[in-house]
């Protein structure tokens, strides 16, 4: 069968890579911060690459920025003010505004290429979200705009959608202990705190372990949790960090029942049963959570290394 296709390379470790075909190249752009690519797929549609990693296909985006965003949303009583952290495609935005307790929702991605991009090419994932009237968008440095310009017990919902902390990369100083504390500090009493936070599977997980012990510093509340992102081909895992409440005690009626009341529009993904299958880990990968790790600070940063 004849292949009249360019290839992508996504690296997971030194001994494995994973090989997707591509019929062409939509945008190929180095940015001030990020190397950014668009290209098409015959199996996943439109697939944004960022230095080199996997970021979100038009296939199945929705399955990681459900994952991300409504757990911790309807952990949260009543969330109106939220600020979302990176979240360059517009997708987590449009999830977080399907809750219909939203009075504002800022958006911080310091790439404002990348934003640009996102509003020609990308409309599948934003779907008009980036000019919605609740939401506004800055194009800013996120650590330094939650030091100077977000008030204590101010936020609802923090939720960060941040690109991998590669050494160099825009990220890195967004995943230290000093800047959690800065998180904590800037929620609300009852406030809940998401991330994505990487691989988590039994062969690639230290990224992952090193968040969540360095949030649990922190936080009385954090729970990892995973699901399986087919363009990404593994498992990603996401952490919940909350000031007071568990994602764990809520069941899945309880979910069901939150959805039903408190979001619009229709969710393909996410829903009670979801919600207690993300949550529930299996024993090999509890183990893995429990062991001690590097604590993530400024002056002992953990890096991912470049694709």
């Amino acid at each position: 069968m004849e292949k009249n296709y360019l290839y992508f390379h996504d690296f997971f470790e030194k001994s494995e890579e994973h090989i997707h075909g591509i019929e062409k190249i939509l945008v190929d752009l180095r940015t001030p911060y990020q190397h950014l690519q668009l290209v098409q797929s015959p199996i996943f549609g439109k697939m944004l690459i960022i230095d080199g990693d996997i970021q979100s296909t038009s296939k199945d985006e929705y399955i990681y920025h459900e994952s991300l965003v409504h757990p911790a949303m309807l952990l949260s009583e009543k969330p109106e003010n939220v600020i979302i952290l990176g979240g360059g495609e517009g997708a987590t935005l449009r999830e977080v505004l399907k809750h219909k307790s939203i009075v504002k929702a800022l958006m911080i991605d310091i790439d404002k290429d990348a934003i640009q991009i996102a509003k020609k090419y990308l409309q599948e994932w934003h779907q008009g979200a980036l000019e919605s009237p609740k939401a506004k968008v800055l194009n800013l440095n996120a650590r330094k705009f939650m030091e100077t310009q977000v008030s204590t017990r101010s936020v609802d919902v923090i939720i960060s959608d941040l690109t991998e902390p590669f050494e160099d990369g825009p990220s890195y100083k967004l995943f230290t202990k000093e800047f959690f504390e800065i998180i904590n500090d800037r929620l609300k009493d009852r406030g809940v705190f998401a991330l994505q936070a990487s691989i988590l599977r039994i062969t690639t997980f230290k990224m992952h372990l090193s968040i969540r012990n360095t949030l649990k510093k922190i936080f009385p509340v954090v729970r990892s949790y995973y699901t399986y992102i087919p363009s990404f081909d593994t498992t990603w895992g996401f952490i919940i960090a909350s000031k007071k409440y568990d994602p764990l005690n809520l069941s899945a009626n309880q979910i069901n029942s939150l959805i039903s009341e408190r979001i619009e529009g229709q969710l393909k993904f996410y829903d009670g049963d979801t919600h207690i299958q993300m949550l529930s880990l299996p024993k090999d990968i509890k183990l893995i959570l429990s062991e001690d790790s590097e604590i993530i600070t400024d002056q002992n940063p953990v890096f991912l290394p470049r694709k």
